[in-house]
């Protein structure tokens, strides 16, 4: 069976990371928005505009523009703007940090092929892998923005699969985000996991949810549950 992770919010603590990298710039610019409306337009900015990339409708720079632009000032120019990103990048960097249950679920799994599955830019995810010290445990890394397809699209499941020599029926998926990750795993034919660490669980979220990695070993691990994957 081939084991294939998401990245953010799943083995590295991204919320967390936002959140010092916008309080580090709302401090860093003075302004007079309160930080929890500062932050909630940042997010709301990437939640916008993140996505307009991933379809190819802007440049992974571009992206980066449009959100300052939308959370401090839409007449920014393109050097301010980068200039300030700057600001927030280096202090989300050096917040990234895996989550607690993550290396002793690699380490449980450790028989099984590993890989990476993550929408984004190539340099900046495989510099998490690095910096959080867990990319040599994993046999394939697969970045949207290398490959040209982005979850949900079936072919980043698939190509992952084809990697690693594997079928993708002999594949599972573990993602934060339950219709991008577990739904589009699925579509392609995959076993998608959710990891619900928000429980944000609904009478209408198919199984398999896990609320930790703790219990990813188990789930793989238990034959009965195996065969319904």
């Amino acid at each position: 069976m081939l084991v294939l992770f998401d990245i953010d919010d799943t083995l590295i603590d991204h919320t967390s990371a936002v959140e010092t990298g916008v309080a580090t710039l709302h401090a860093e610019l003075g302004v007079s928005t309160e930080l929890s409306a500062f932050h909630e337009s940042w997010v709301a900015a990437m939640l916008e505009h993140f996505p307009r990339y991933l379809r190819g409708e802007l440049t992974y720079e571009e992206q980066r523009r449009a959100r300052l632009r939308r959370t401090i000032d839409r007449n920014l120019s393109d050097a301010d703007a980068d200039d300030f990103f700057e600001h927030y990048f280096r202090a989300y960097q050096a917040a990234w940090s895996l989550f607690p249950d993550v290396l002793s679920c690699l380490a449980a799994l450790s028989s099984y092929p590993l890989g990476i599955i993550s929408n984004g830019n190539g340099l900046e995810q495989r510099a998490k892998l690095a910096r959080t010290g867990i990319a040599d445990r994993f046999q394939s890394v697969i970045i949207s923005a290398d490959c040209g397809h982005a979850k949900p699209d079936a072919e980043i499941f698939r190509l992952a699969c084809r990697g690693l020599a594997s079928g993708h029926r002999d594949a599972v998926y573990i993602g934060d985000l339950y219709e991008i990750d577990a739904v589009g795993a699925r579509a392609a034919g995959l076993a998608g996991i959710w990891l619900d660490r928000r429980s944000l669980r609904r009478s209408d979220h198919v199984p398999p949810i896990i609320r930790n990695l703790d219990e990813l070993p188990v789930l793989l691990h238990s034959h009965g549950i195996q065969r319904s994957l």
